[in-house]
């Protein structure tokens, strides 16, 4: 049996949720810690291993994941992912979503993307339309970064005008390459721009208030954007190229005068989301979270005569990826609580070596917040890691921040989609499948640890 075949065979649910109950027995039993946080480590470990195989549907082992912390503590605590603004984000995205598909909006911008993104020489070759429009879609949305803040709402408003731009491709390779590229370029290019990812903003607003120290976005820009966020972009387009890229012989219908003008819906659309881009762009007047820019977009899309779609079509997006982020929540929530996470930062924090150069500690610091990120949702990392961090940097004499962009880095390389709210966002649009969304993430990480990586530390110790 190849590899591959034990592989699919491991992933079917009867050795699948076989492997995950021993590793979690294995967990509560053996595990040095205390007992709620010997259980909650068992419930992770659990989930996560049925999240990476995935034997049923990611919701799915979010239901169980609910039903198990709630059972063993507390139903506050297994509904905590309920309670976030980012989960029902998620929620009123897939509804934004459904009116740009069914106002028209989608599709016509889709048209209008290709016909001026590849080249008139090009449009009957498969392969060279679809790297010109990969290239120029990965760019154009590292740009839309730099507008909307929040990567949510980004993948969300991004979604289903990329989803439509691949439909020009009769292979499905160049359609999962023209969705998730650029999703990936918003996604992982924002960790160049101080304000396009959370984690950036959470990580250094700690810093700052626990260890005095500020960083501005300009800073942030001339030291993270030449590497993690124009090169990281260039890198996602060139890793989804060598991934998916239509067979030289396959169909392709690229529109060669773009779509004309926008009719009445699409034009009304377009304005709802242009009043929902000023509210977001407008967070620092305002302080209001992102999902009520989402709620203003679904009000006026849905709206009785000036909307583009009837409330009765708001049952048909499916919901229940909802359940997945929700018992993803859960879980971090719970080893926050239980103090597994402070002990796991303490005791991998011991093994950085105190002595190295700046470039050695900053790959442990990087490593150790890789592997936090595995158990934890980022955010909650952020809140139980930069404290620690702080505390180490001022003890060691090392310069704060450096340290402090590290595990932004860090925090912005994943592998699996519970890892992060955005990738479970992307997992619940149409046109994508857990293993795909699960190859490019692994296979962007992994490529941005091997080839950037090496040069942002070398830069780090040039200016510190």
């Amino acid at each position: 049996m190849t590899l591959v075949a034990r592989l699919d065979a491991l992933r079917s649910p009867l050795p699948a949720f076989a492997l995950a109950a021993a590793i979690g027995a294995i967990a509560l039993v053996a595990a040095p810690l205390a007992a709620d946080a010997a259980t909650m480590l068992a419930i992770t470990l659990f989930c996560i291993v049925l999240w990476v195989l995935t034997p049923v549907p990611p919701a799915y082992t979010g239901v169980i994941c609910i039903g198990l912390v709630g059972a063993a503590f507390s139903t506050e605590l297994a509904l905590v992912g309920f309670r976030s603004p980012a989960t029902w984000l998620i929620g009123f995205g897939l509804l934004i979503g459904l009116a740009t598909r069914e106002s028209g909006l989608a599709d016509w911008a889709g048209r209008w993307l290709v016909a001026r993104a590849v080249p008139a020489l090009w449009r009957e070759d498969p392969r060279r339309s679809y790297g010109a429009l990969l290239v120029a879609l990965c760019l154009g949305t590292l740009a839309f970064a730099l507008l909307v803040p929040s990567t949510l709402v980004r993948v969300l408003v991004l979604a289903p005008v990329l989803y439509e731009t691949g439909r020009f491709f009769e292979d499905r390779d160049a359609r999962i390459g023209l969705f998730l590229g650029p999703l990936f370029a918003t996604f992982y290019g924002a960790s160049g721009i101080y304000t396009a990812a959370l984690p950036n903003v959470i990580i250094s607003g700690i810093a700052e208030s626990v260890g005095d120290l500020a960083i501005g976005w300009t800073e942030w820009a001339t030291v993270l954007f030449p590497v993690m966020g124009l090169a990281r972009t260039v890198l996602v387009a060139g890793v989804v190229f060598a991934l998916y890229r239509p067979a030289a012989d396959s169909g392709v219908e690229v529109p060669e005068d773009g779509p004309g003008s926008a009719g009445g819906r699409e034009r009304r659309m377009a304005l709802f989301l242009l009043a929902g881009a000023l509210f977001w762009m407008t967070d620092f007047l305002h302080g209001l979270h992102p999902v009520f820019g989402a709620i203003l977009v679904v009000v006026l899309a849905f709206l009785p005569t000036v909307g583009v779609v009837e409330f009765s079509r708001a049952g048909d997006p499916d919901y229940s990826i909802l359940f997945f982020l929700g018992g993803v929540f859960a879980v971090g929530e719970g080893l926050s609580q239980t103090g597994f996470a402070d002990l796991a930062a303490g005791a991998l924090f011991e093994t950085i070596p105190a002595d190295g150069s700046l470039a050695l500690v900053l790959a442990f610091v990087f490593g150790a917040t890789i592997l936090l990120n595995l158990l934890m949702e980022g955010l909650a990392v952020a809140s139980v890691l930069t404290p620690v961090l702080v505390s180490y940097a001022s003890g060691t004499g090392l310069p704060l921040t450096p340290v402090v962009m590290t595990e932004a880095l860090a925090l912005g390389t994943y592998f699996f989609p519970y890892q992060s709210a955005v990738l479970v966002a992307i997992l619940a649009q149409d046109g994508v499948e857990a293993g795909d969304l699960i190859r490019v993430t692994v296979a962007c990480s992994l490529a941005t640890i091997l080839l950037l990586l090496p040069i942002q530390f070398g830069l780090f110790s040039i200016l510190y």
